[in-house]
């Protein structure tokens, strides 16, 4: 659901392409892949279940060509942006008039981890991104 709402967003959002899992080739930047990540169940209450899924969203930056500071300001809103959208809606509602459409009790970027990567070999190039942490809170009756 996270990479299908960032799919329809893509042109405001200023992305280039969206990824799934572990992606092996990104053909445009900037882009974001998106990898599932722990996922926890407890008891909570009475036939329920508590869930908390967390996913790791590698944001790669683009416009290589522009200065470090006018680079890091794009950054920056690129970023903000991702994060302003994934926060848009706590719950993730199919329909955002009816409350009984959440998907998520609540959902946020609990961190965000600027830095490069290298993706492949010692021998490639180094990659600007930023590694975000999205967190969701869930409940499942016992069935």
């Amino acid at each position: 659901m996270v990479a299908d709402r960032l799919e329809e967003r893509m042109g405001p959002l200023g992305l280039s392409f969206v990824g799934r899992y572990d992606e092996k080739r990104i053909p445009k930047y900037p882009a974001v892949v998106i990898l599932p990540g722990d996922r926890d169940k407890e008891l909570h209450a009475s036939h329920t279940f508590q869930i908390l899924q967390v996913l790791d969203l590698y944001v790669y930056h683009g416009q290589l060509t522009l200065t470090k500071s006018e680079r890091s300001k794009e950054d920056l809103r690129l970023v903000a942006g991702l994060e302003a959208e994934l926060e848009r809606d706590y719950e993730w509602k199919l329909d955002p008039n009816d409350p009984s459409t959440k998907r998520v009790i609540f959902g946020y970027v609990s961190s965000q981890r600027p830095g490069v990567l290298q993706p492949r070999s010692n021998k490639s190039s180094l990659i600007i991104s930023t590694r975000m942490t999205w967190r969701a809170l869930s409940q499942r009756r016992f069935t």
